[in-house]
């Protein structure tokens, strides 16, 4: 307790008021008055006895007037009142006798009238008897009126002045005053702003006090404490500390705190503290925003991505977004704040001493209350964030956390209606935005809120007892628990019975006992704090996450700290329990560091240096604080409480154990201290049994012991603690982690706790609270005391009690006196010295001049003793008073110094200023005649350039006006040319056509009647005419003109002998004739015509293709030159008939003029190379081939009937297309070449009309080889007869009889040639087909004659269709024919190859192959793109070509019907064994490539080079199978046509429709195939249709290779073998066959030499052209 009692006077009494006192005038008397403190301690009841009985410290701080200045009304002695408050009472026969006794006797006492009873009148007009005014102080100066700002200031500081220097500032809104060192805050209750309206914390006043060096001028501020911690640090790396302490620096000795080395940053700490709901929180957080805003940098810093990719705030605003959130998680409100902390926090804020920002931050929590989680006391509230959440989620938030009902329905929140309230809204929504800059992403706030939620679920679970008296969950509150362990991802089950029933490990078997509902409720409670627990710890973790930054510290940057310590202040309540016990023991630990670093270390330094001085005594708490946490040979409560645990009993008996244990080491004695007894302990009269009394620091304090062990212990099954883990939710898991985690770091700390009895939780406050005043006496603290104006929260209200009480137990007046009556100052000698000399004159520093002698000669000369400074062994200690003068005396004398200097440099300046006065007059003269000669010349030269500039500009002017003058005149000229000739700028063809449409209108006006515009258009077509003939375009016949006007003119001159006209009339003459050459006639342009044509058909005739091209462009040229001509000039109708006739006759070529001829020309020499090789005779026969490969090229001069009925159809499409644009002239040009086109065409029909009908006979006939004839009537009876056939041919070959199998062969080709005259059933559908559709456009076009023979066709055509449907079997499959086929793979492949036909054959082959990722191949290829000639003369191409434009697709099922032709079987088994190949798939077709049709040829390229391939599969855009595209058809399509190819499409260079080959067929077959078509690759397909890769000729050629040389062993008939077999491969029918055998079979022989084995060469040299 204090020892400040009651204020006294120091001094003797005296009847005058002091010298320098502050009197006060009375405006009516006009008399001196002065003014006391009124001391409620003092005053006499109305019995005029004084008070007795009661405690005067009571009556000090319950009374409302205490310490208010007051002033004496008159004395109360003349009344007879005494001192001693006894009445002398006079009888009524001495009352006129005491009467002028009194008079006299207060004419002498009149200025005694302070040292007695006195009547005193405070401000407010309340009247008070005192006994005694000489007992109260009196207000000594002016500073006790205006309110120092530090109370240091002050001429007498008692609690008296204190009190009313704080009530003074306190009204005019001055909440901050300083102490020194110490910061005074009180909590206003409301928002202060300053006179202009800016409030308290705004930026400006924020920077106001960072802009100066020292803050004399400033008002104590919150943000001067953090900016005087803030400089320190930043100092004790950049600056070398001066020798000279501030007030400050008191606190911390000289010498290096603990824990700093030389150089390093000297840390700084910031210690608030105060009662609950003195302004702590918002003291830190005020302090925290002015560090982070002077810091701050303007550029923006690299934020913190949050997981959803957002970029979350600065590091500042992130340090700043921590406050907030914790309060919302940590603080509540209680009956004595709205905002209490229920927790502890020293916030560590790292900053980089060479920029000074700030780079990280760190936060240490202490001691959360968890009992508020469940129980409150009336009045207060649980934490804000359940009520947080209640007022500002939505709707759809709260009915997913179940939370919709409102706080009514949860337990944990009272059970009570609680109004949601816009703060709790909008703290809320501030919740969210410190949660998103923290870099919290969304879906991890909702789990946060979830778990939360979670905690008041849990509250709402209830037990009760079932006939086995076990606990069980009540079947209403089921939902809550089902609800709570969605909520945090639990199971159920897992929960209910880590609840209701608790293991037991006995002899390693584990007991499940169940538990009580009391056991039941408990453990929930416990599972529900446990759970919030651990959300605020990982916030807290979270937090400090977020705001660690990496310190970059390379051995030149260096990162100190300043630490915000803001802590629960000392409470006291009438319960106070278990949390309030830990809260009052931290508070007595930091009370004992303040009193330790304000008095101990002071004094310590004192008495190390040698000083004079007489020790303050201070409170010190250090018994108290040995008394809870144990020292110097005390047990302890702590420790006590601890061993409490042990034993058997409930929770209840263990409390009474505990307390009664307490009792029996500390006091003995109820209501009084034990004398042998600790004297801060105190056993009360009454309960004791459950209460004892601390005497901490602050008063009295009793403690209620209910649930003390229990807390103490968190008696927590590990059935709850392992729950976290087993959650489906992964950040519920990370938070459930924070519980072990936690416990588990602790336990690490302390090493000597017992593993039976566990880790209490004031073992681990106490750890943490050690550690906490460890990083304090590491750093200068800066002290804020922080006040609480009153118990009811009211703003202007100032409880002086209140506040007297919480300056005394925290130790301001003892603080307040040391620092007056210490030395503050103090300083090295050397540089005290150093300073200070200055003051010495001449003699005195004669001899050894030392620190000494400089302190005697100030003490004589300054007058003062050894009280006002000492000389220490290192340090010489001042006060403020002198430490002022020696500085005003130093000052004076340097300003003395500097005078002196100061006249003997003017005098030196003086001289030296008349020297320069002199040679700067002499150059002023120089320069001012150098001045005149440069004014003149500029003057000069801006007069010669401004006559520059306006030569030039009426030089510009006078173009300008030349140009505008020009376009002025080029414009005049097109207006009047264009009023002379209004269609000057129309050409001859506008002209035409403009008269074209206004004779129409002249017909028209005529016809109206309106002769007027009749008129008007009359004259408008004369001058349109006129102006026609003037804009005629020259032609001969106006040339002939001109010349004979001209001649006869000439003619006419030299009659008249006049020379000098003729002259120029023969020049004109002769350029005239001269233009003939670019003007012929209409007869030459004819012959031109006809001579071009002539030379194209002389062309044609010798096979000069390339002099028939230039030939043919030469007569396009003559006849588009004849055609400008005509239209120029006009033809008559003579010449048109004949030229009509002449297109009708059209051009003949060898003797041919139709296409049906060139047919039949074709026909018969085709015929002809027939019979040659029917003859063997083969040169013959290459010789014919080559004629009709000539005559087939003809085809191209000779369209046939449908290309120009193509021809007719594109050309009125066109034609209808110009009518639509408008576009007569082409439509005109149009017209006349479809009638060119419709005579062709009449004349190619009239041509094939004369064409000998030929009789379509019902049957065919074929005579034997015995010489019967037989008839043929169906396609089936045909091939019947040629399967029959081939059979005796196979037989004949295999008994070797060659001559029969010759003669065989040539009746197969015999039959075979009667399948054109006997169409398949396919055939004949097909061409039913066609005549329909030929019937069909014949009936729209109107060509009824021609319809009605299209239908007799037609009838025909099904007579014949009925008649092979009856004699032909049902239609097999192709897989069937294909596997009746010896010499094809019967695979599924076979289904999807196309198949192969005659020419004769109108059916299609079909394909329907899938490319290998979804492509599908068309499943009917284009028309005949897919039809495979048969081998004859006249279906083969150019042998030059080795790769045509259109590929037929082809099959091995052709291949084979080919090989069916000739001998199929020999004896030999030698040929079987050759003819067998590997299939396909065994060569390793190479993976395909494939590329679109709309891919340019550039991109196909750059693909096959970066792949290495050669060659690339061609997709169209309904995803089938196109073509394909080689190298070759990029050379030959390509390359030498000298096309672009990026911008050149696949499309246009590939083969299309190329073959495809099975994966089953024969390798010999493919490779016969591609050689066979000039082809290099085919594609592969599958079984089920996909083209699964790409086969190359090269491994085709590989394995026939292989083949040959494993056939070197083979009999003596290998040549004959090898030759059968290429001719089977060949499919060499008859003569052709006899042929091939004649001629390459010595060749074989000799080649074989019966020894050798076939090579490829001699296999494929049967085939010609190959």
């Amino acid at each position: 307790m204090s020892q400040y009692k009651t204020p006294s006077k120091r001094g003797s009494v005296k009847k005058e008021a002091p010298k320098g006192r502050a009197k006060a005038v009375d405006l009516v008397t006009g008399k001196t008055v002065v003014e006391y403190f009124f001391d409620p301690t003092l005053v006499i009841d109305d019995a005029n006895k004084s008070k007795k009985g009661q405690n005067p410290n009571d009556i000090l701080l319950n009374s409302k007037h205490l310490f208010v200045p007051c002033k004496i009304i008159k004395s109360l002695k003349e009344d007879g009142t005494s001192n001693n408050g006894s009445n002398n009472s006079n009888t009524g026969n001495n009352k006129k006798k005491n009467k002028g006794k009194k008079k006299r006797q207060s004419m002498e006492d009149a200025s005694d009238v302070n040292s007695g009873p006195a009547l005193v009148k405070t401000a407010d007009g309340t009247l008070y008897k005192v006994k005694a005014v000489h007992q109260m102080a009196a207000l000594t100066a002016p500073d006790d009126y205006i309110g120092m700002k530090d109370v240091l200031h002050l001429a007498n500081v008692s609690e008296a002045s204190l009190l009313h220097t704080l009530r003074v500032r306190y009204k005019r809104d001055d909440i901050y005053t300083s102490a020194g060192p110490i910061l005074i805050s009180i909590n206003p209750y409301k928002l202060i702003k300053k006179f202009d309206g800016e409030s308290l914390y705004s930026d400006d006043i924020m920077m106001s006090y960072r802009s100066g060096d020292t803050f004399t001028d400033e008002e104590p501020h919150l943000f001067q404490a953090a900016d005087r911690a803030y400089t320190h640090l930043m100092d004790s790396v950049h600056i070398v500390p001066h020798l000279e302490d501030d007030d400050h620096d008191v606190m911390v000795d000289g010498d290096a705190p603990l824990g700093q080395a030389p150089g390093e940053p000297r840390n700084q700490s910031i210690i608030i503290s105060g009662e609950s709901g003195a302004g702590k929180t918002e003291a830190t957080k005020y302090i925290m925003k002015y560090l982070a805003r002077i810091t701050k940098k303007k550029d923006v810093h690299e934020g913190l991505r949050s997981p959803d990719g957002k970029i979350a705030s600065s590091l500042e605003d992130r340090v700043l977004s921590s406050n907030p959130l914790l309060e919302s998680f940590g603080n509540a409100q209680t009956l004595r704040n709205d905002n209490s902390s229920r927790f502890g926090k020293f916030i560590h804020i790292n900053f980089s001493t060479d920029s000074g920002a700030i780079v990280g931050a760190r936060i240490s929590n202490y001691l959360l209350e968890k009992t508020r989680i469940t129980t409150q006391i009336d009045g207060e509230r649980n934490y804000h964030i359940f009520y947080q959440l209640l007022a500002g989620a939505g709707a759809e938030t709260l009915e997913k956390l179940g939370m919709d009902g409102g706080a009514s329905t949860f337990r944990y929140l009272g059970s009570k209606t609680v109004e949601k309230s816009e703060k709790d809204a909008s703290d809320f929504a501030e919740t969210l935005d410190c949660l998103a800059r923290i870099g919290l992403a969304t879906g991890d706030q909702q789990t946060v809120f979830a778990l939360a939620a979670a905690v008041l679920h849990l509250g709402n679970v209830t037990f009760e007892q079932d006939e086995e008296h076990v606990a069980k969950v009540c079947e209403d509150t089921l939902p809550s628990l089902q609800k709570a362990c969605e909520l945090m991802g639990l199971e159920q089950e897992a929960v209910t019975e880590a609840i209701l029933t608790k293991n037991l490990s006995i002899n390693g078997k584990t007991i499940k006992k169940p538990s009580t509902v009391a056991m039941a409720e408990d453990k929930r409670d416990a599972f529900a704090k446990m759970t919030y627990s651990c959300i605020f710890l990982w916030l807290v973790k979270s937090i400090n996450q977020t705001l660690t930054v990496a310190a970059k510290n390379n051995g030149e940057t260096k990162v100190g700290f300043i630490g915000v310590l803001d802590i629960y202040g000392f409470e006291t309540f009438e319960v106070n329990g278990y949390e309030q016990l830990l809260i009052n023991y931290c508070n007595e630990k930091l009370q004992r560091h303040f009193n330790r670093h304000l008095f101990e270390v002071e004094q310590n330094l004192y008495s190390s240096e040698g000083v004079d001085w007489t020790y303050i005594t201070f409170n010190d708490n250090r018994p108290c604080l040995e008394l809870i946490e144990g020292g110097s040979g005390t047990v302890g409560i702590l420790n006590t409480l601890d061993d409490s645990y042990a034993g058997m009993g409930t929770s209840a008996e263990k409390d009474v154990k505990f307390v009664n244990q307490l009792h029996k080491l500390f006091g003995s004695g109820t209501g009084t201290k034990k004398k042998d007894g600790h004297k801060y302990f105190v056993t009360p009269k009454f309960g004791n049994d459950r209460q004892f009394i601390i005497v901490h620091y602050a008063g009295e304090v009793r403690y209620t012991v209910d649930g003390f062990v229990e807390r103490n212990m968190e008696s927590l099954t590990n059935e709850l603690k392992d729950l976290g883990a087993s959650s489906t939710v992964e950040l519920a898991k990370s938070v459930f982690s924070c519980a072990t985690s936690d416990q588990e770091v602790t336990q690490k700390n302390d090493t000597r706790r017992s593993s039976i009895r566990g880790f209490s939780v004031a073992s681990q406050f106490k750890l943490s609270l050690q550690a906490l005043v460890e990083d304090l006496e590491r750093t200068q603290p800066h002290y804020i005391r922080c006040i609480k104006p009153n118990l009811r929260k009211a703003p202007n209200s100032f409880a002086a009690g209140d506040i007297l009480k919480q300056l005394r137990y925290s130790g301001m007046m003892e603080a307040i006196r040391i620092r007056r009556e210490g030395y503050a100052l103090r300083e090295d000698h050397q540089s005290f010295y150093n300073r200070f000399s200055v003051l010495l004159g001449p003699a005195e520093i004669e001899g050894e001049a030392g620190i000494e002698q400089l302190v005697n000669v100030l003490s004589k000369r300054l007058n003062v003793t050894d009280a006002d400074w000492q000389i220490g062994h290192s340090k010489i200690f001042l006060r403020h008073d002198l430490s002022d003068k020696l500085e005003r005396l130093a000052a004076l004398r340097v300003h003395t110094a500097a005078r002196t200097i100061s006249r003997f440099g003017k005098f030196v300046l003086h001289r030296r200023l008349s020297k320069l006065l002199v040679a700067w007059a002499r150059f002023r003269l120089v320069m001012l005649k150098k001045y005149k000669r440069v004014r003149a010349a500029t003057k000069i030269a801006s007069f010669h350039r401004s006559r520059m500039e306006v030569q030039r500009y009426r030089a510009d002017r006078k173009s300008v006006i030349t140009v505008q003058s020009l376009q002025r005149r080029r414009v005049a000229i097109q207006r009047a040319r264009k009023i002379r000739d209004p269609y000057c700028d129309m050409t001859y063809q506008d002209i035409k056509d403009l008269l074209e449409t206004e004779k129409p209108k002249l017909d028209e006006a005529v016809n109206a009647k309106d002769f007027k515009k009749a008129a008007k258009l009359e004259a408008k077509i004369d001058e349109i005419n006129k102006a026609l003939d003037e804009r005629e375009p020259m032609t001969r016949k106006k040339l002939e003109g001109l010349i004979e006007k001209c001649q006869s003119s000439l003619d006419d001159a030299l009659k008249r002998k006049s020379y000098t006209e003729a002259g120029p009339l023969q020049e004109e003459l002769d350029a005239l004739i001269a233009q003939r050459k670019d003007l012929p006639t209409q007869e030459e342009l004819k012959e031109a015509v006809k001579t071009a044509e002539a030379n194209l058909a002389e062309a044609v005739k010798n096979r000069d293709f390339a002099g028939a091209a230039s030939s043919q462009t030469a007569l396009d040229e003559a006849k588009a030159k004849y055609a400008i001509a005509k239209e120029a000039e006009g033809a008559d109708d003579e010449g048109g008939e004949a030229e009509a006739e002449e297109e009708k006759q059209g051009v003949a070529i060898d003797g041919i003029e139709s296409r049906a001829d060139l047919e039949k020309e074709i026909g018969k020499m085709q015929a002809d190379v027939d019979d040659a090789i029917a003859k063997k005779d083969f040169k013959g026969a290459s010789a014919l081939q080559a004629s009709l490969d000539e005559r087939l090229k003809l085809r191209v001069f000779f369209p046939s009937v449908e290309e120009l009925e193509e021809q007719v159809s594109e050309t009125k499409k066109k034609m209808d297309q110009c009518i639509s644009n408008k576009d007569f002239t082409g439509a005109e040009t149009l017209h006349a070449d479809l009638e060119k086109i419709e005579k062709l065409l009449e004349a190619e029909k009239a041509k094939e009309a004369e064409k000998p009908a030929v009789a379509t006979p019902s049957s065919f006939s074929v005579t034997l080889i015995d010489g019967e004839t037989k008839e043929f009537d169906s396609r089936h009876d045909l091939e019947e007869a040629i399967k029959e056939t081939k059979t005796k041919q196979n037989d004949a070959v295999a008994a070797k009889e060659f001559k029969k199998a010759e003669a065989i062969q040539t009746l197969i080709e015999s039959m075979e040639k009667l399948r054109t005259n006997l169409p398949t059933i396919d055939d004949l559908k097909n061409d039913i087909k066609k005549k329909q559709a030929e019937m069909k456009k014949a009936v729209e076009e109107k060509r009824f004659s021609d319809a009605e023979a299209l239908d007799k066709e037609i009838t025909e055509l099904e007579t014949k269709l009925s008649k092979e449907k009856e004699k032909a079997p049902e239609p097999v499959a192709p897989e069937v024919l294909a596997s009746k086929s010896p010499n094809v793979s019967s695979g599924p492949s076979l289904k999807s190859a196309p198949t192969v036909g005659n020419r004769s054959q109108t059916t299609k082959p079909r394909m329907s192959a899938t490319l290998v990722g979804g492509a599908k191949v068309p499943k009917t290829p284009p028309r005949g793109s897919l039809v495979v000639t048969a081998k004859t003369p006249s279906g083969r191409k150019d042998a030059s070509d080795d790769v045509s434009d259109t590929v037929s697709v082809k099959s091995f099922k052709s291949r084979a019907s080919k090989v069916s032709k000739g001998p199929a079987k020999t004896p030999s088994k030698k040929l079987d064994t050759m003819a067998e190949s590997r299939p396909v798939s065994k060569l390793r077709p190479k993976k395909p490539l494939i590329s679109s049709t709309d891919d340019s040829v550039l991109a196909i390229t750059q693909m096959l080079a970066s792949k290495r391939g050669d060659a690339s599969l061609i997709v169209s855009n309904e995803g089938g199978l196109a073509g394909i595209i080689t190298d070759t058809d990029i050379t030959r399509r390509l390359v030498a046509k000298n096309l672009n190819a990026a911008s050149t499409s696949a499309s246009a260079v590939m083969t299309p429709n190329p073959t495809c080959v099975s994966t089953t067929d024969s390798a010999i077959d493919a490779m016969s195939t591609m050689v066979e078509n000039h082809f290099r690759h085919l594609p592969v397909v599958d079984e089920q249709g996909g083209v699964v890769g790409l086969l190359d000729i090269a491994k085709c050629l590989n394995d026939a290779i292989s083949k040959l040389e494993k056939s070197q062993s083979k009999t003596d008939d290998s040549a004959q073998v090898a030759l059968q077999q290429a001719v089977m491969a060949q499919g060499a029918q008859g003569a052709q066959a006899a042929a091939l055998h004649a001629l390459l079979g010595p060749l074989m022989a000799q080649a074989f030499g019966n020894q050798s084995a076939p090579t490829l060469r001699s296999l494929l040299a049967g085939k010609p052209g190959t």
